[in-house]
């Protein structure tokens, strides 16, 4: 069988629908393949508490703490450097309750940074955690881990936390229909 990978591009819970958008390229050893999904199955809890513990980065990288109540993110846009490092724009609502409506925010994009001594605006080393912990949801959820089961091979929830491979920057490769092998 031929060795598959993701790199995971873009998560977006889209409310009004009940659905779930990832966009991934799938590397094979035949090549690479740009894909977009869209999902109608629930993810499993794990996967909407990770897209949640962005609310505080999101309110800290906008410089307006005060308002992380009214902020709810909804979707991450990742970028990758040539290095691995890992760069993403958080999209969030932001609640206008004067108005009875919400409006949408993008936070400026941020990257990892390249070491604990680097200088300039990157992520908080929380805010970095929080982003690969909902990359590796997505590529559980992409690899069948749902709300209620499993959809390979009788997997079981954990199972796919025990098979994630760490490779340089902190990003993870799952071989396609693979679990996830935590480093």
């Amino acid at each position: 069988m031929a060795e598959q990978s993701y790199e995971i591009k873009k998560i977006k819970i889209i409310e009004s629908l009940d659905k779930i958008q990832i966009e991934y390229t799938n590397t094979r050893d035949t090549g690479k393949d740009d894909l977009k999904g869209i999902f109608s199955e629930k993810a499993a809890p794990e996967f909407y508490d990770a897209m949640k513990a962005l609310t505080g980065s999101v309110a800290n990288i906008i410089e307006a703490p005060e308002l992380a109540q009214r902020l709810k993110p909804f979707a991450v846009t990742f970028h990758y450097s040539k290095d691995g490092r890992m760069g993403a724009i958080i999209t969030a609502k932001l609640e206008l309750p004067q108005a009875q409506t919400e409006t949408v925010i993008n936070t400026p994009m941020r990257k990892c940074a390249p070491d604990d001594n680097a200088v300039g605006t990157f992520f908080t080393p929380m805010t970095e955690k929080r982003l690969w912990a909902l990359e590796a949801e997505a590529r559980k959820y992409l690899c069948g881990k749902r709300a209620q089961t499993s959809l390979f091979d009788g997997d079981t929830a954990g199972q796919a936390n025990d098979e994630t491979e760490q490779i340089s920057g902190g990003a993870h490769v799952i071989p396609f229909g693979g679990a996830a092998r935590e480093a």
